[in-house]
């Protein structure tokens, strides 16, 4: 079995989500909509189909925790109060989900991307009527992680062209002139290019050439001598701290090689 296949499997839980760890900042090991959202994604990198009995029970997991009345999911379970959670997860005072808008876009939209992928798995009506909620959000859509979700979903390949036309027209119009092109303005905790366009194949790969050869240049440059990256934010977890080493590495050394460095 390929280890990061058997990784995954040992990361989903009974009800076939992803434990919330899979996103280190929250350490709990209950399903979340975020942690499947990027297991999914790495479903996907694998080439796993919709035979894949792992697919199946994630994507049973979503129709069973959708909300109906909104059409979205919570980004987490209200079980990571009871686990070690860096401060932007905590939810003491009840607005978490406030604090992501509804979770609209974040994770719906990266959310999304996987479901067209594996579209089989889904009623047809349910996946239209999630893709015109996601499309009239992003009209509005600002924040950067919200950003993130909509790029993940602008680069699935199995997006129907009738969909990625007005997104696409949605980051040209207003988004891509707001991502920093600059060594100066990539510093600190903000929107990075091949955050939005990690490989040439990515729709806006073309628009933000210039800015990913730039931060491209600074990979290389900040790379530590033992061969990894790290975050730039931490809330004294070592674990989480080493897992983002991890993440932040493999995602590097990716975007390195998909661009011929």
């Amino acid at each position: 079995m390929d280890p990061v296949l058997e990784a995954l499997q040992n990361h989903q839980n009974e009800d076939g989500g992803f434990q919330a760890l899979f996103e280190p900042d929250c350490r709990a090991t209950h399903s979340s909509a975020l942690a499947t959202s990027m297991a999914l994604r790495e479903a996907r990198r694998l080439g796993l189909p919709a035979t894949e009995p792992m697919v199946q029970f994630a994507i049973k997991y979503l129709l069973d925790t959708l909300q109906e009345d909104t059409l979205t999911w919570p980004i987490v379970p209200p079980e990571v109060q009871q686990f070690d959670h860096a401060p932007w997860w905590d939810n003491a005072d009840g607005t978490l989900l406030e604090r992501f808008s509804g979770c609209k876009l974040n994770p719906r939209a990266d959310l999304l991307g996987s479901m067209w992928a594996y579209a089989e798995l889904l009623p047809e009506d349910l996946l239209v009527q999630l893709t015109e909620g996601v499309l009239q959000d992003a009209r509005e859509a600002t924040e950067m992680h919200d950003l993130i979700c909509l790029s993940h979903l602008l680069g699935t390949e199995e997006l129907p062209e009738e969909h990625r036309e007005p997104l696409l027209e949605v980051f040209r119009s207003r988004i891509i002139q707001t991502i920093p092109a600059t060594r100066e303005a990539m510093q600190g905790y903000v929107l990075l290019p091949l955050q939005i366009a990690p490989t040439p194949e990515h729709p806006l790969a073309f628009d933000l050439e210039e800015a990913v050869q730039v931060q491209l240049e600074m990979l290389l440059e900040t790379q530590k001598p033992q061969g990894h990256w790290e975050a730039s934010w931490s809330w004294g977890n070592l674990s989480a701290d080493q897992d983002w080493k991890s993440i932040l590495t493999f995602q590097n050394v990716s975007a390195l090689q998909a661009w011929g460095l």
